[in-house]
């Protein structure tokens, strides 16, 4: 008897064994049929415009199978581009608060958090997700921008400028010359409160992070042109030039007058012919024909003008051609009908925006170092063509 039940023992196990296995499977397959029922469900609310029960199904489905997160996160970005913010927020954080979820799909939860709390205008909440995921591979970077754009929008810049350490071992150039602007906007405040000295140090470190920062030059040329130094002035001007030609033409005045105070015109001139030379610029061609007019007559001016326009014709050098046909007493010319032409363009240039952004195409009558349309930083220029530069 005893031999008999040892001989029927290992076929009681594996009858227990295969017995287990169809059990197992069996609740796998009751599980994903659940799933699937779940999930249709969800489908069908969401296509039939019940969108918070189609959440809810949605929702439920995830903490059983962890292949319906991409699902997830598809739906949330939908709402959000829908401004269905409150719903986005709500799959978001039912993505974060998933413990047993991949490391890189709860970052990305976060990092999508943080977009809608961005949206939503909770600038508190958005800034602790952000910083939450600077140390991360995948959105660090990412979170960095979305940081430095909170305290562009909050005029926090301080806060900006302790990020520093991060966004030198970034390398990234946009984010080096951010940082840059954000030291130049502390600047200009200390330079309001006549706090000459750490403007300076202020500027100094802008440049520092960023040597491409004409607005550093141009703040630092104003403080010099203040204290009379006249040639750390005209120096800043000319490493703006170099910085960036496109923006030069605002900065031709304040120049002709640092180097009238240090007796250099003729140094002056020399450096606009070659800015013309090599740009074609409307305001460095009128400013060098003053210089000629002096030196030769203001026929020969006009030769000049004439020429340069028939290379490349701007509105702006037309109507100075005017102003230099009605200053002409040698020439026969109907003075009347001059005039009404020089006002009829100077109406029409009035009207037309001055400045460019070069990133968002913004056009706009007043300078902004931040344009206001996409917010980049140092893009608002001088236009440029016919009606233009």
């Amino acid at each position: 008897m005893l031999e008999l039940l040892f001989l029927l023992l290992p076929v009681a196990m594996g009858y227990g064994w295969f017995m287990g296995r169809n059990s197992v499977k069996q609740s796998q397959q009751t599980a994903k049929q659940d799933l699937s029922i779940k999930y249709s469900t969800g489908l069908n609310y969401l296509l039939s415009n019940q969108q918070d029960k189609a959440i809810e199904y949605l929702l439920e489905t995830l903490t059983l199978e962890d292949d319906t997160v991409e699902a997830h996160f598809a739906m949330a970005n939908l709402f959000r581009k829908r401004g269905e913010l409150d719903r986005a927020l709500k799959v978001h954080e039912h993505l974060v608060r998933q413990k047993h979820l991949p490391t890189k799909a709860k970052q990305q939860a976060a990092y999508e958090l943080g977009k809608d709390f961005l949206s939503a205008g909770l600038y508190d909440r958005a800034e602790s997700m952000f910083h939450g995921l600077l140390k991360t591979k995948a959105f660090g970077l990412k979170s960095l921008n979305y940081l430095l754009q909170i305290y562009q929008s909050t005029n926090d810049w301080q806060q900006g400028i302790a990020l520093k350490k991060v966004i030198v071992k970034s390398k990234d150039k946009k984010l080096l010359h951010v940082l840059a602007n954000f030291y130049c906007e502390l600047a200009t405040v200390a330079l309001d409160n006549d706090q000459f000295i750490d403007v300076i140090e202020l500027l100094e470190e802008a440049l520092k992070y960023d040597e491409n920062s004409c607005r550093a030059n141009w703040l630092l040329a104003q403080i010099y042109e203040k204290h009379q130094q006249y040639n750390e002035a005209c120096q800043c001007y000319k490493a703006i030039y170099g910085q960036d030609s496109e923006f030069f033409p605002d900065v031709i005045d304040r120049m002709y007058h640092c180097f009238k105070e240090l007796g250099e015109l003729d140094n002056f001139y020399s450096f606009i012919k070659k800015v013309y030379d090599e740009t074609g610029s409307s305001s460095a061609l009128i400013e060098y024909l003053s210089y000629i007019e002096q030196k030769h007559s203001n026929k020969k001016a006009q030769d000049f003008l004439l020429t340069a326009l028939k290379r490349r014709p701007t509105i702006k050098g037309f109507k100075h051609f005017i102003k230099m046909q009605m200053q002409d007493k040698s020439a026969e010319n109907d003075s009347e009908s001059l005039e009404m032409i020089k006002q009829l363009i100077s109406a029409y240039l009035n009207v037309k925006q001055r400045y460019n952004c070069r990133t968002c195409g913004f056009n706009s009558s007043t300078h902004y170092w931040s344009c206001p349309s996409c917010h980049d930083w140092e893009q608002l220029k001088p236009v440029r063509g016919l009606e233009g530069e």
